[in-house]
């Protein structure tokens, strides 16, 4: 709880400092979809990378909220929080080992992300009018992300246990881990105050553990083993010596990723240096031209 208080309260210490400025900054609120990509789910002999080996069943939610600060016309710095949840299922895999493997696993993921926006398309009037009421901008991001997870497994997947503690393949991995998270999106601005946007963010870890899966059985099929549960499975005996201990319990040649795709709702503070009015001031001036232009007729 320390550890999230830590994270709410630098977070919106940096809204406050940068809203501070005045210079061409929006803040708002996110909601969205999580999936993710380990040792669960999907078929281990055909491993597809990205989306490609994710169970959509699987989807769960995320929320959270950002802050961002536009340095020129084309880069921006976002900094976001986002409260998210993954999780997966042997039971939903075509490959018979996993399903005799037999585990299940949800994680909670609490990160802060600093990243850096790239804009590569914009429209200024969108409609064509000449009233500038709503312009468009497409981006791609790349950045750094700080995450706490804490996986937790289940027998029936109705009541949860901490992974973690137990050590469940004799590795004592931190639940405080980094990320490079990388993605593109789009926003609306309406009335240079009212932001819509949208964005997909893959994040790209360095740790196996987020399903706690990672190389080799630490403990043997025991009913009462929540590491090893093959022996609850009606598999034949041949089959189940396949998870005695040492042997393959997950892919440690590939870490972990999760992606989150989010809507977003944000408000522009208007500026006052030269850069906002370069960005903006255009509009209300071809506003007054147009104006202009008319009262001679």
């Amino acid at each position: 709880m320390n550890n999230t208080r830590l994270v709410l309260t630098t977070f919106f210490s940096l809204i406050l400092l940068l809203g501070s400025s005045q210079y061409n900054f929006d803040y708002g609120i996110k909601l969205g979809a999580t999936n993710y990509l380990g040792d669960i789910g999907g078929q281990e002999k055909t491993r597809r990378d990205f989306i490609m080996d994710m169970k959509l069943s699987q989807t769960r939610w995320v929320v959270g909220g950002y802050a961002r600060y536009k340095f020129t016309p084309s880069i921006a710095g976002n900094l976001s929080v986002n409260y998210g949840k993954i999780q997966g299922d042997d039971a939903l895999s075509s490959n018979k080992g996993r399903n005799t493997r037999n585990l299940r696993f949800k994680n909670n993921i609490l990160e802060i992300s600093a990243k850096a926006e790239y804009y590569i398309f914009e429209a200024n009037d969108i409609g064509g009018k000449g009233r500038y009421l709503l312009d468009l901008k497409t981006f791609a991001h790349l950045g750094i992300t700080g995450f706490n997870h804490n996986p937790k497994g289940s027998f029936d997947g109705s009541s949860w246990t901490p992974l973690q503690p137990l050590q469940t393949e004799g590795v004592n991995y931190s639940k405080w881990q980094i990320g490079v998270p990388a993605g593109v999106g789009l926003f609306f601005t309406y009335k240079n105050k009212h932001r819509i946007g949208w964005d997909i963010t893959w994040t790209i870890t360095f740790t196996d553990y987020l399903d706690d899966i990672s190389t080799v059985f630490y403990q043997g099929p025991l009913d009462g083993n929540i590491g090893n549960q093959s022996g609850l499975t009606n598999a034949d005996e041949q089959l189940l010596t396949n998870f005695d201990v040492g042997q393959k319990r997950g892919d440690p040649m590939h870490k972990d990723n999760y992606m989150f795709t989010t809507f977003s709702y944000g408000y522009l503070i208007r500026g006052k240096n030269s850069f906002y009015r370069s960005s903006y001031n255009f509009k209300r001036a071809k506003k007054d031209k147009e104006r202009k232009v008319r009262a001679k007729f």
